[in-house]
């Protein structure tokens, strides 16, 4: 377990970590569900296949692609990219962000763009917890590359041991870790670990129980 001496910057995913992008109040579950999955994998593929598309666009195709499948919901595509601009945070997120941030830098690193990044967290009232938004937008390739990563260190320039990268994404962690990083992995839906290696070196429920570890 980290040591609060040992932890100078905390960085944090942004969609499934910080805010819930599956919230159920702007589409049906199997829409958002749906969606989510088709976002992600349009992202690794692209990555692997050496491509790149801003995340904006890949969330439309996603989209996109839930509506032709449940074309019953009508949903309104314009709508849905507003709602995405708008997610609510987690309800752990604003007292474990303030519990963190105490005597810490915080900074954001995400596959979302830098322009939605900063409309999530001024519009969630969290903007003025973090010294940096990152994006893997400027590197053009979306996590888990160590590229992406690797941004963290440099963006922040914190010694990679006095880094903690943290993520709810269980795949996320597994990059971060196999990159380098020190990671902590937000379990809230005590999912078990990855068997691919990048193994997390913390392991809680939401983010007071990490504030309370690192405490």
């Amino acid at each position: 377990m980290p040591r609060v001496a040992d932890v100078d910057t905390v960085v944090f995913d942004a969609y499934g970590t910080l805010f819930d992008i599956e919230d159920e109040n702007w589409a049906p579950a199997d829409v958002v569900l749906t969606m989510r999955r088709k976002q992600l994998e349009y992202t690794w593929l692209l990555s692997l296949m050496g491509g790149y598309q801003d995340f904006p666009t890949l969330s439309r195709r996603a989209i996109e692609y839930a509506k032709a499948i449940y074309d019953e919901y009508s949903l309104d595509v314009d709508n849905v990219m507003r709602r995405l601009l708008h997610l609510p945070p987690f309800p752990d997120v604003a007292a474990g962000l303030k519990r963190l941030g105490a005597g810490r830098r915080l900074a954001i690193l995400s596959n979302g763009h830098p322009d939605d990044l900063e409309q999530l967290c001024v519009h969630a009232g969290l903007r003025t917890r973090f010294q940096w938004l990152i994006s893997a937008h400027e590197v053009r390739i979306y996590k888990p590359a160590p590229a992406v990563y690797k941004l963290a260190l440099e963006r922040t320039g914190t010694p990679r041991e006095r880094l903690l990268f943290v993520s709810a994404n269980s795949w996320d962690v597994a990059g971060a870790a196999a990159s380098g990083l020190r990671a902590a992995w937000v379990n809230r839906t005590g999912d078990p670990p990855q068997p691919i290696g990048g193994q997390p070196e913390v392991m809680v429920r939401d983010l007071e129980e990490l504030a309370a570890a690192l405490e």
